[in-house]
């Protein structure tokens, strides 16, 4: 009897228990796209598991069936359901309106992720705007792979504990949101670069409204949150997670995490909902059954990509990365017959401007690249190019012509080079492709052309795509007389290259180079060719890991009383010298790091954190990749793009294109390329200068 009161009273306790929980309903639509793109089911039970080992109070249920369950009354006593689905036509939620929005109208709330968000107009779309106060709209809406830098959030529970990252995928953007956005408040904003939009109109990837207003510089929400009229209900549309592998990284995950909790009116934590980032095989499992992409046939490859494949042959389950599930995705088309049908094009249009745009593809297609095998019938037509009275056309031709391996070409463009005559920018070009195909006979030119302020600091950087063993001692006793960009610039080349390295960390044992001319980012490369001999000397010194007690030895000296006595002209002095070439910020700067003109600025602990701390957190678009060639050179910079032909670095100063044919070693850093201790390089005076300069609210004044 005792036993039976227990087991009566055990079962009461643990049934209560389960009855206090929160609970969360994820509906998964069908299979769509290739392997690791829109996974459904997948990405719904990640979160879910996510959400009920976080011990919030949550019971999160993914619904075993694909599509509106079967037994509608399992959403009845739902605080909030997300849906991951198709969408537009044949999204899951069509033929269930009406009973859906009776769950809406008792204040169910609603996530919608990805595709989920795209509404046909009419009784769909009217009924978006009601539960979640946006949507995706065909012909309005765009849908481009792009990865935006998410850097201010607004003060929102869905914000808590967010920092800033970057996230490559396929961000929906210029929603249709309720008027005057009244109830809605984004979360993740970007403006997005005019790559976005370079494909022609079309219902999904352009229109003269998405144009105008990228145009005008209008940030886009991609990620929203709705509080109904009634004030009871509460909506969330989430426009990323095509590539399943996006649920990595961590902030990306946790704002959807944070989203849910608020939809569903349970308290957010202070630090937003952390958890585990998924390991490789946690990603492979619960993925939709899809037919693998077939491969090309043999002979339709290109002998230079055939050995590159994105996945190894052995990595069976391995997880692929960002840029790798992006390409596994897209059929590449031969450059041959590419080549044959823009070559043929060429010949039937005869009008200047269309020739000119399909050159100007040509080459974008073909950078970094040389001795292509060009396309059947390229001689005829490059003689006709070639008699152009265009000197766009003609210029572009030379290019060309250059990449085919044409000598009689690069002899034009050494001439050009050579000839002071000659405007500037044709002899950049000229300089550009020349040093592209990595012609020896460049090099003498290159010691002359440094006494040109115009074309210096592009034949400093020439030594470094061209190995000469007379460069450092050319460029060290120069170094004196040339002003501080260009001596960063020296560093900066003369860091790539072993034998230069050797002769640069001499320089700085003399002291004919100071030690504090090396950022770093160059630091960080020398110790990669240099070891111990440069590390024990001049090596990157780690800084205090007791962040709070760094943190506040710098709040300390900025205090009220010591900011008002800054000069902000004088700290943008030394922002120019130690953040600008990375950094824009009122316009000016280089794109290695992310904006600053709308970030945070204005927080001291936002700064200090940033500033003192920088591989904290740091989105991938920042992670620095060390690249190895074929001839030795060695590269540090970010990935900006990445094809199957090219490898596009984003290094400080300058953009560098290296083919994948050249790459020996390629190896991913968890540094950021913004140096830790940068503070530490200041003076007192010095920082806080730039602390004052950094909180401007609009550009001041050079003193």
């Amino acid at each position: 009897m005792l036993k039976l009161l227990f087991s009566i009273s055990l079962a009461f306790h643990v049934a209560s228990a389960a009855a206090e929980k929160t609970k969360v309903v994820f509906i998964s639509g069908k299979p769509s796209h290739g392997p690791m793109a829109h996974e459904h089911r997948a990405g719904n039970m990640l979160l879910a598991k996510r959400l009920n080992e976080a011990n919030l109070g949550i019971e999160a249920l993914v619904l075993p069936e694909n599509g509106y369950p079967k037994d509608p009354g399992v959403l009845e006593d739902a605080a909030t359901i997300v849906v991951f689905c198709t969408g537009h036509q044949n999204h899951l939620l069509n033929p269930h309106l009406r009973e859906f929005d009776a769950l809406m109208k008792k204040g169910t709330g609603v996530v919608m992720i990805h595709w989920a968000t795209e509404a046909k107009l009419g009784m769909p779309s009217k009924k978006f705007l009601e539960w979640m106060g946006g949507f995706c709209d065909l012909n309005w809406s765009v849908n481009p792979h792009w990865a935006p830098q998410f850097e201010n959030f607004p003060d929102h529970p869905v914000a808590n504990g967010l920092k800033p990252f970057s996230v490559d995928d396929e961000w929906y953007y210029h929603m249709r949101f309720v008027g005057d956005l009244e109830g809605v408040t984004p979360i993740l904003s970007d403006l997005p670069p005019p790559g976005t939009l370079k494909r022609p109109d079309g219902p999904r990837s352009g229109n003269p409204h998405v144009r105008r207003a990228v145009a005008d510089g209008k940030s886009q929400h991609v990620a929203w949150a709705y509080e109904r009229p009634d004030g009871i209900g509460r909506g969330f549309g989430f426009t990323g997670a095509h590539n399943h592998v996006s649920w990595k990284n961590d902030m990306f995950r946790k704002v959807v995490l944070n989203a849910i909790l608020w939809t569903a009116r349970v308290e957010v934590p202070e630090n937003g909902v952390d958890s585990p980032t998924p390991t490789a095989e946690e990603l492979q499992k619960n993925l939709d059954d899809k037919p693998a992409r077939k491969p090309r046939p043999a002979k339709e490859r290109d002998p230079k990509t055939k050995a590159e494949s994105n996945v190894s042959a052995s990595a069976g389950v391995e997880l692929m990365d960002l840029n790798e599930a992006r390409l596994a995705n897209v059929e590449p088309m031969n450059r041959e017959k590419a080549l044959a049908i823009l070559a043929k094009t060429l010949q039937e249009k005869a009008d200047a401007e269309t020739r000119s745009t399909l050159l100007n593809g040509m080459l974008l297609g073909l950078e970094g690249q040389r001795n292509v095998e060009p396309p059947d019938g390229w001689r005829m037509i490059s003689a006709q190019l070639e008699a152009d009275a265009d000197e766009v056309l003609r210029d572009r031709t030379l290019q060309l012509n250059q990449i085919f391996g044409d000598e009689e070409a690069t002899q034009k463009a050494i001439a050009k080079l050579e000839n002071v005559d000659a405007g500037i920018s044709a002899r950049q070009s000229a300089l550009a492709s020349l040093l592209t195909q990595r012609r020896k006979e460049l090099l003498p030119i290159l010691e002359d052309l440094l006494a040109e302020d115009e074309l210096r600091i592009e034949a400093i950087r020439g030594f470094s795509t061209l190995e000469s063993p007379r460069a450092p001692r050319i460029l060290l006793n120069r170094y004196p007389k040339w002003d501080s960009t260009t001596q960063q610039v020296v560093v900066e080349t003369l860091a790539t290259r072993k034998p230069y390295a050797k002769a640069l960390l001499e320089a700085l044992e003399s002291g004919r180079i100071p030690r504090e001319a090396i950022p770093a980012y160059v630091a960080r490369s020398l110790s990669a060719m240099l070891g111990e001999a440069f590390d024990k000397e001049f090596g990157v010194q780690p800084l205090s890991e007791d962040k709070e007690a760094m943190i506040a030895k710098y709040k300390s000296m900025a205090t009220p009383e010591a900011m008002v006595k800054a000069d902000a002209a004088a700290g943008r002095v030394v922002y120019q010298r130690v953040c600008m070439a990375c950094h824009v910020m009122f316009g000016e700067g280089g794109i290695v790091g992310p904006e600053l003109t709308g970030s945070n600025r204005a927080d001291l602990n936002y700064l200090l954190l940033n500033i003192l701390y920088p591989n904290e957190d740091i989105a991938d678009a920042y992670k620095m990749v060390m690249v190895t060639t074929v001839d030795e050179q060695t590269l540090a910079g970010s990935i900006a793009e990445e094809d199957g032909q090219k490898l596009v670095l984003n290094m400080v100063g300058q953009k560098t294109t290296v083919p994948k044919s050249d790459i020996v070693s390629r190896q991913p850093s968890e540094f950021s390329m913004m140096p830790a201790g940068l503070l530490q390089t200041l003076t007192q005076e010095e920082v806080l200068d730039l602390f004052r300069y950094m909180q401007a609210k609009e550009q001041v004044a050079l003193p």
